[in-house]
């Protein structure tokens, strides 16, 4: 039930933000510097995947706090800080990092994460205390409409338990 609940309300997030982020035709668009990332992480230890799920929720907010110049090849980075949740059930951690996002060109990006990973103590994770986190992606930058949308594969996780795997999302700049 918990993760319907947490489903639903990631589900009403995304296209919330998407009807925000959406400008009507008359409006300049003016990016705030946040991202929204919503998919699903595949834990790649057998031992996680039969103590919880095989296909774990996966939702980050992010905000970039400095863009680079671009160099004469067009290629720039944003510095920035982002907060998520990975789980199923009673099985999650909640991982903070600061981020780096280089842009190839205008379509294709990659995004490195590092910080601190909160777990909930349960089936996965023998222990509640705070332990590095990591996330590397690359993406590939599309519109809907106005809106700046980009499709995400990566690998993700956590030292407690070594409790990584793959990441497949989308997301959505405003």
């Amino acid at each position: 039930m918990m993760r319907k609940g947490l489903l639903y309300l990631a589900t009403v997030a995304l296209v919330g933000t998407l009807a925000l982020a959406v400008p009507a035709s008359a409006q300049e668009t003016e990016q705030l510097g946040f991202t929204l990332s919503a998919g699903a992480f595949f834990p790649s230890e057998k031992r996680v995947r039969r103590a919880s799920e095989d296909t774990w929720f996966s939702v980050e907010l992010g905000y970039k706090l400095q863009t680079s110049e671009p160099n004469e090849r067009g290629y720039y980075y944003d510095l920035g800080v982002s907060v998520g949740y990975r789980g199923t059930g009673d099985n999650y951690y909640i991982p903070v990092h600061a981020t780096i996002t280089g842009y190839l060109n205008e379509q294709f990006f990659y995004r490195a994460g590092a910080g601190v990973g909160f777990p909930k103590k349960g089936r996965v994770f023998t222990a509640d205390d705070a332990s590095f986190s990591y996330s590397i992606e690359v993406g590939y930058n599309f519109n809907a409409g106005t809106t700046p949308v980009a499709l995400t594969v990566g690998y993700a996780g956590i030292s407690r338990n070594t409790v990584n795997g793959l990441t497949v999302g989308l997301l959505v700049r405003f």
